[in-house]
């Protein structure tokens, strides 16, 4: 069934949801909560699992699914940020090869489902308030919608999730220009991450992680290290950022950089392992020269910005 059909079937699903919202009586809002986060936990479950299994044409249904949760629980705010979430994943890889709709068409759907389900997020849950604040903060200075925001945001989310926060600073500065001040801030920011998730400082000209990896885990720690959810953040976030120290003519550490990715714990079975090995075989000063171009879309990818998520997501 294609992604189209999914989407239209779960609209005319949601719009029966709807219809139907005011039919329970006898339903204590005890049963009611337990009910809303049983069913988000599934979809979320769902989710995580679509991005681990690369199955980036159920985002659609996914979302309908979300969205209706949201309409029946709209106190949920687990399950609106993971709408938010879901979005931020279908925009971010719109442009996909292998996506069953346009891109113009995900953007149109998607926008309203970032910006609602965050701001709200934002506004009422201090405990996924840090999560919204980096992903809404990325996705507003990332689609140029307002830079100075989108930072503000990265800022809180910093102070709230740091885990979070710290990486989106590295991760918003990408795109500028490679003689601009924020690319060495990038980069600045990117060692302060891996000094953050290490907890001791560590070497700007040759940052190497040997015998220093730490396993995946479940909780915040695991977007530094890998989680059953984002198994491959340690090596998609070491591929990113040896990039970025291409751009900033730091050769040596970059090389490091894309090492370290090799050492982590679930390298064998990432999704994006032969891009990284491409770039170890490249001629850094060839990419280097990429980035003096005037039009960004000529540069070489710093990260694999087709797959946004899945780089740190998607297992072979």
């Amino acid at each position: 069934m294609s992604t189209m059909r999914k989407w239209t079937i779960g609209v005319v699903l949601l719009s029966a949801a709807i219809g139907g919202a005011s039919c329970s009586h006898g339903i204590t809002d005890a049963q009611a909560k337990a009910a809303g986060a049983e069913a988000t936990a599934a979809a979320e479950a769902r989710l995580f699992t679509a991005m681990n299994r690369d199955n980036f044409d159920s985002a659609g249904e996914i979302i309908s699914t979300l969205i209706d949760l949201r309409n029946k629980y709209p106190t949920n705010y687990r399950n609106t940020f993971i709408l938010g979430a879901a979005n931020f994943w279908w925009i971010a890889e719109a442009q996909r090869t292998d996506a069953e709709i346009s891109p113009l068409l995900i953007v149109s759907l998607a926008i309203p489902n970032i910006l609602g389900p965050f701001s709200d997020v934002i506004s009422n849950d201090p405990v996924n308030r840090g999560g919204a604040d980096g992903l809404l903060g990325a996705f507003l200075s990332d689609a140029s919608l307002d830079k100075v925001t989108g930072a503000a945001l990265v800022d809180s989310a910093t102070i709230y999730a740091p885990q979070v926060g710290l990486f989106q600073q590295m991760s918003i500065r990408r795109f500028a220009v490679f003689s601009d001040t924020s690319t060495a801030q990038a980069i600045e920011w990117g060692f302060k991450w891996w000094e953050y998730c290490l907890g001791s400082p560590i070497d700007r000209t040759n940052p190497d992680f040997t015998g220093k990896v730490k396993p995946p885990t479940d909780g915040p720690m695991g977007f530094c290290w890998g989680s059953a959810r984002v198994p491959h953040g340690f090596e998609g976030a070491w591929m990113m950022f040896g990039d970025l120290l291409v751009k900033g003519g730091q050769f040596t550490a970059a090389r490091r950089a894309y090492l370290n990715a090799q050492l982590g714990v679930n390298y064998s079975t990432w999704k994006h392992s032969p891009d990284l090995e491409a770039r170890l075989a490249s001629d850094f000063n060839q990419r280097y020269a990429t980035y003096a171009n005037t039009d960004p879309a000529r540069w070489a990818p710093i990260g694999n910005t087709t797959y946004g998520c899945t780089q740190c997501h998607a297992s072979k």
